[in-house]
């Protein structure tokens, strides 16, 4: 039951429109670059339990809980403009975590 809670409520928020604003989390997404180290990892107590991380020291984006544990404090971010695909990486791993697979499932 949790599961299809966690799972509607991501939906809602990842791929519905923000706000009733034409675009969508996805569409904000793909208009980032992101080249930054990430600061920060949290779970949003106040906004549903939804996973953060913050890079740059500032921005945060949010994330699919399934990736929490590919992600650390200190690991280089990288996206591309117009790319839903993050790439999460230090000197012993290399992570590609895309958007566009739904749930965060590869």
């Amino acid at each position: 039951m949790l599961v299809i809670i966690t799972v509607t409520i991501l939906n809602h928020f990842i791929f519905s429109s923000k706000n009733g604003n034409s675009g969508s989390f996805l569409d904000e997404m793909r208009d980032r670059e992101i080249k930054s180290i990430i600061s920060e990892k949290y779970i949003n107590k106040q906004n549903h339990n939804i996973p953060f991380l913050v890079y740059g020291g500032k921005d945060s984006i949010i994330v699919y809980r399934d990736w929490w544990d590919k992600v650390s404090v200190g690991d280089s971010i990288i996206k591309p403009k117009n790319s839903l695909e993050l790439t999460i990486k230090n000197s012993n791993k290399l992570e590609s975590l895309n958007y566009e697979d739904k749930f965060g499932l590869e």
